[in-house]
């Protein structure tokens, strides 16, 4: 009993100062977070909608939308990766993946496939000339050698769109590789696809490494989501439901078809701009959520602000005590398991309150970020949340 006590005090102080957790226990003051992309390098006007995974060799990769001129939605967009060998300490140079001209390469979503090592990059092209959704193709980007040389982009629409629909995205976040035995393997990616009247998500499927895809039944919602797989044999999504709601649906069988949705009225979520993108990772029965709450915003600043960390024990029915991992400004993230146990998580971030809104002037270079953050393995194997420190 007493080497048992020490034990867990001595855990303690070593999530303390991993951690940084103050006196009152609700921030992580002093966690170290690294700028990988920051709005004006490399001449480019913003970088935004990460999504971040590890490769079978353990290599960290950290892919985005790099928009050239301009912070818009669907102006010229082309997607760029950093890759981290050192699980996150140094980054990469700079890799373009496309080359869209005029165009948008949007929705940044990767896979790694851990068995072949294969890692896939999905997104979404927006032609510049129509905006409506009924001239987008889907392509996919291959990787084989651990993500220093990728393929050409490949127009996969006919492969993963159902018939008489359109393709409005991926995700954002990461896709999947299942885990249980009853859909060992199986790779999942997010699709938003349309009718050209409703949208409605999709989970597209492989059951041989890549080489050919299924498409899923329509969910109940359309929207910007993730998976997660928790607990194994079970999905379930996460999805940006707007006004600060986020709605919930499992799948039994593998991402074929969902449950009716709910709103998980214990994940708070910001309100401006219809809400945000949330991420989620699933490791066996605990499952991690990470999102902004939102802020108070103002005349010049958007409420996306005040990231937080959710954990369950039990898929998501329930949710432990949420933490605070950056209280100033924070979008759209991604988060994964770096080979030694360790979580990663990357964010968009500025350290004023709340983002400033779209308007001319009001976005200048370094005005927002892609930080990346890596908190300690304990936080998944030991029965120690933050807030019980």
């Amino acid at each position: 009993m007493h080497k048992q006590w020490i034990d867990k005090c001595v855990l303690a102080l070593c999530l303390v100062f991993f951690l940084g957790v103050n006196a009152s226990g609700s921030t992580l003051d002093s966690i170290r977070k690294t700028t990988v992309f920051n709005a004006g390098d490399d001449g480019i006007d913003s970088y935004r909608i990460p999504t971040l995974t590890t490769s079978k060799k353990g290599t960290l990769l950290l892919f985005a939308e790099a928009r050239k001129i301009s912070s818009t939605d669907k102006t010229p967009t082309d997607i760029v990766l950093k890759r981290s060998e050192d699980d996150g300490e140094s980054w990469s140079t700079i890799q373009f993946l496309t080359n869209s001209g005029s165009d948008a390469f949007m929705d940044p979503v990767a896979l790694v496939d851990k068995v072949t090592g294969r890692i896939f990059l999905f997104t979404t092209l927006w032609p510049s000339d129509d905006h409506s959704k009924l001239k987008n193709t889907a392509w996919v980007i291959i990787s084989d050698d651990d993500g220093l040389s990728w393929s050409a982009p490949r127009d996969i629409t006919k492969e993963i769109v159902a018939p008489n629909h359109y393709i409005g995205g991926f995700g954002p976040g990461a896709g999947i590789q299942m885990q249980g035995n009853l859909f060992k393997n199986r790779l999942i990616m997010p699709t938003r696809q349309t009718d050209g009247i409703v949208s409605k998500n999709r989970a597209v499927y492989s059951d041989d490494h890549g080489e050919t895809w299924e498409i899923g039944t329509n969910a109940p919602d359309g929207g910007e989501y993730q998976i997660a797989e928790s607990p194994n044999n079970v999905l379930r999504y996460n999805l940006r439901a707007g006004k600060g709601k986020r709605t919930v649906s499992t799948s039994q069988d593998g991402g074929v078809s969902w449950t009716n949705s709910h709103i998980d009225f214990r994940l708070q979520s910001s309100v401006d701009y219809g809400g945000c993108q949330g991420s989620m990772l699933g490791l066996d029965n605990i499952l991690f959520y990470v999102g902004p709450a939102g802020g108070l915003g103002g005349a010049n600043n958007e409420d996306r602000q005040n990231l937080f960390i959710y954990r369950s024990l039990n898929g998501g029915v329930t949710w432990e005590n949420d933490y605070l991992l950056h209280e100033k400004s924070a979008g759209y993230s991604c988060i994964t398991q770096l080979a030694d146990g360790r979580l990663a998580i990357v964010f968009e971030a500025s350290d004023t309150n709340g983002f400033p809104k779209m308007t001319p002037g009001n976005r200048p270079p370094g005005w927002m970020r892609l930080d990346v953050i890596i908190l300690p393995k304990e936080i998944i194997y030991k029965d120690i949340w933050f807030n019980s420190l």
